[in-house]
C-alpha cells in the first residue's frame, strides 16, 4: 500500500476557517484501481475514516489532491454508497438486472408479451442510467488529476483553504485563483443582493395585498353597521367585529356564540336565525341580544 504524509490544508467545521494538519494519505488507486497517479498533475489520495451518525457507521473517503511533495489540499469525499457504485462493473450490473427480469417473470406468469417488453424495455434504461451515473462519478473525480485546469476552469469554488494551500505551494496560478475568487464572491454578493431585494419587493407586495384586504374588509364591515344601524339583519360574526371596533365589551361565551351559532341577527327588534345541532337544547342567546341591543343603540347615538 503507497501511503504518503502531507501538510493538508482543509476548512473547519465552522465552513469559513482554513486549517493545516499533517495526515497520512493513500494513493487513490489503492481505492479506485481505475484511476493512476502515474503522471498527473495533481495526484489524488484519500483517507479513510468511520462516520458514526448516530443511526448508523459509514465509511468515508476524504480526498485530496497534491501541490507538492509536502502539500496537499481537501477536496471532497465520497461515501460507501458511492464505492458500490463507482466499483460496480458491466457484468455485475447486467447480472443484477438479469435477476430482477428474472423475479419479475417468476411473480407475473401470465403478463403479455407486449408487458413483458415493456419491463424488459425498463430494466435495460435502469442498467444504463447505472453505467452513466458510475462513469460521471468516476471522471469527477478523475478531473481532479489536474486540480489546477479544474479550478481555473470555475468548475469548483476557490476556498480561502485553497489559496492557503497554493500559496505555500509557491504556485503560479495562485493570482489567477485569487482573481477568479474575487469574482466569484462579486457574484455571489451581486445574488444576494439580488435575492434581497425580490425579498423585499415579495414582502412588500404581500403587506400590500393584506392592506388592501383589511381595508376592504373595514369597508364591508362599515356597510354592514350602517345596515344594522338601519334595523337590518347582519351576520353574528360581525357583530363581535363591530363590537371590537366600537369598544364594546362581550363576554366570551357570547363571542363563541354570535360566532359559531348566530347565522344573523337584528339589533332592532331582537329577532335572530341560529344553528341548532340535532340532540341539543336550544342555546342561550340573551348575552347575543344583548350585546346586538348594545352595539345598536351605540350606531343610533353615534
Amino acid at each position: 500500500m503507497t501511503t504518503k504524509k502531507f501538510w493538508c490544508h482543509y476548512i473547519g467545521n465552522d465552513g469559513n476557517t482554513p486549517k493545516r494538519r499533517s495526515i497520512e494519505l493513500t494513493d487513490i488507486h489503492e481505492l479506485l484501481p481505475s484511476i493512476s497517479n502515474e503522471g498527473a498533475k495533481t495526484p489524488v489520495w484519500f483517507e479513510r475514516e468511520e462516520q458514526d451518525w448516530g443511526y448508523r457507521t459509514e465509511e468515508l473517503y476524504h480526498l485530496h489532491v497534491q501541490l507538492t511533495d509536502k502539500v496537499a489540499l481537501y477536496v471532497n469525499y465520497i461515501t460507501s454508497r458511492d464505492m458500490e457504485i463507482l466499483t460496480k462493473t458491466d457484468e455485475q450490473i447486467e447480472e443484477e438486472g438479469a435477476k430482477r427480469m428474472a423475479k419479475f417473470l417468476a411473480d407475473h406468469p401470465n403478463a403479455s408479451d407486449e408487458f413483458k417488453a415493456r419491463e424488459e424495455a425498463w430494466h435495460k434504461e435502469c442498467m444504463d442510467g447505472q453505467r452513466k451515473d458510475r462513469e460521471h462519478r468516476m471522471e469527477r473525480i478523475k478531473a481532479l488529476l489536474d486540480y489546477d485546469n479544474y479550478l481555473l476552469s470555475g468548475a469548483a469554488w476557490v476556498s480561502v483553504a485553497a489559496l492557503r494551500a497554493y500559496e505555500e505551494a509557491g504556485s503560479p496560478i495562485l493570482s489567477g485563483l485569487k482573481e477568479l475568487r474575487a469574482m466569484a464572491l462579486e457574484e455571489r454578493e451581486a445574488r444576494e443582493k439580488e435575492r434581497k431585494e425580490e425579498e423585499r419587493k415579495r414582502k412588500e407586495e404581500e403587506e400590500r395585498k393584506l392592506a388592501e384586504a383589511e381595508q376592504k374588509e373595514q369597508e364591508r364591515l362599515t356597510q354592514e353597521a350602517e345596515k344594522f344601524k338601519a334595523g337590518e339583519s347582519i351576520k353574528g360574526e360581525d357583530v363581535v367585529e363591530l363590537c371590537r371596533r366600537y369598544g364594546i365589551a362581550i363576554h366570551l361565551r357570547t363571542v363563541h356564540n354570535l360566532q359559531q351559532v348566530i347565522a344573523n341577527i337584528n339589533g332592532k327588534d331582537g329577532t335572530c336565525q341560529y344553528y341548532r345541532q340535532r340532540g341539543k337544547r336550544r342555546p342561550q342567546l340573551d348575552g347575543c341580544y344583548k350585546t346586538a341591543r348594545e352595539l345598536y343603540n351605540y350606531l343610533q347615538e353615534h
